[in-house]
């Protein structure tokens, strides 16, 4: 299936406007920890960064001044520091409890899309939409590593397993899904076919299964991360699928459908979907789920209306009663990603 003008035209729009991202994107949480409060991150175009308030939904008053066009996200396992690339062609590294930016950003390649971190805190994976290849940057140093990593074309989507030992990468303008060593930073020279215009990616907490939006084609689908071989039915959700999260606790997979305004919900054990969506804000982009698997934040990106009252803003589902918060969460312009970190140091 060829990709579709509109598929397209996200990628490029996102590449000259900030349409640039994650985690899985990403955008996963990770394991929490007591006495403690986690932080929503939300990168949006107008260069700077919200911090939401993960247990009273509140946004802190003051955004985050950052460089040009930030988009992804993704924070390190101890909460301390987030992650942001920008469309330029760099990173930013923001210290959470300061709320401050690092002086000096890091320079990756050209257009850099999502951007995860391996679960053993080491290494930051930057996809390069532009370069169609991968950044790696040691996390303790901000160093990155002088030889990127050639994938397919127009990277975005890139989670990294449990273990810390495979990258996974979306392929957005092909049909295909990249894997990375980790540790030899090379790349299988098979890559994995999926469905049209793969754009997210993550990976389930027990790192059996990744799970992978197909924009083009209205469906996810999941490979057996052991085996590298893709499930032979896709899951069908709604319109343009973006991002997809997997709850920590491995029960459910949250799709933001940026066509439809609606978050599919899906098993992680039995793939099934929910029959019923759950409706949000237009244009539904990032997602990302509380580290006690009990609240999923997904961000409303508003293109080309300011004035709706459900755009521009953060959306909260309560995971087990599949429902929305009815008072969303504005924060800047056209957020597009999020991450949660397990604390607020």
């Amino acid at each position: 299936m060829r990709p579709s003008r509109w598929v397209r035209g996200v990628v490029v729009f996102g590449l000259a406007g900030a349409l640039v991202g994650v985690v899985p994107d990403g955008v996963s949480a990770v394991t929490g920890r007591s006495r403690c409060r986690a932080t929503a991150v939300v990168p949006h175009r107008v260069d700077s960064i919200s911090t939401i308030d993960v247990k009273t939904r509140t946004k802190h008053p003051d955004d985050i001044a950052v460089g040009p066009g930030p988009g992804g996200v993704a924070v390190t396992p101890d909460g301390r520091t987030a992650f942001v690339t920008h469309v330029g062609g760099t990173v930013s590294t923001i210290d959470v409890k300061a709320r401050t930016k690092h002086p000096d950003d890091i320079t990756v390649g050209g257009g850099p899309f999502f951007v995860a971190v391996t679960p053993d805190g080491k290494t930051a994976f930057v996809a390069n939409n532009l370069s169609g290849t991968v950044s790696t940057i040691d996390v303790k140093t901000r160093t990155k590593h002088p030889d990127d990593i050639t994938v397919g074309t127009n990277p975005s989507g890139v989670a990294v397993t449990p273990d810390s030992r495979t990258a996974f990468v979306a392929n957005n303008l092909g049909t295909t899904v990249s894997t990375i060593d980790v540790k030899t930073r090379t790349k299988h020279p098979d890559d994995i076919t999926v469905g049209s215009n793969p754009l997210g990616v993550a990976v389930t907490p027990n790192g059996k299964t990744a799970f992978v939006t197909n924009s083009g084609s209205g469906t996810v689908s999941t490979i057996d991360v052991k085996t590298r071989t893709k499930h032979p039915d896709d899951i069908t959700v709604g319109s343009l699928p973006f991002q997809v999260a997997v709850t920590p606790n491995g029960k459910t997979a949250f799709v933001t459908n940026n066509g439809s305004g609606t978050v599919s919900t899906i098993d992680a054990k039995t793939r099934k979907k929910h029959p019923t969506d759950i409706p949000v804000g237009k244009n539904p982009k990032g997602v990302a789920v509380t580290p006690d698997s009990k609240t999923a934040f997904v961000t409303n990106a508003n293109f080309g209306n300011q004035q709706e009252p459900t755009g521009d803003s953060v959306s909260t589902i309560d995971v087990k009663t599949r429902t929305k918060h009815p008072t969303d969460i504005t924060v800047g312009l056209q957020p597009l990603r999020i991450a949660i970190t397990p604390c607020r140091r």
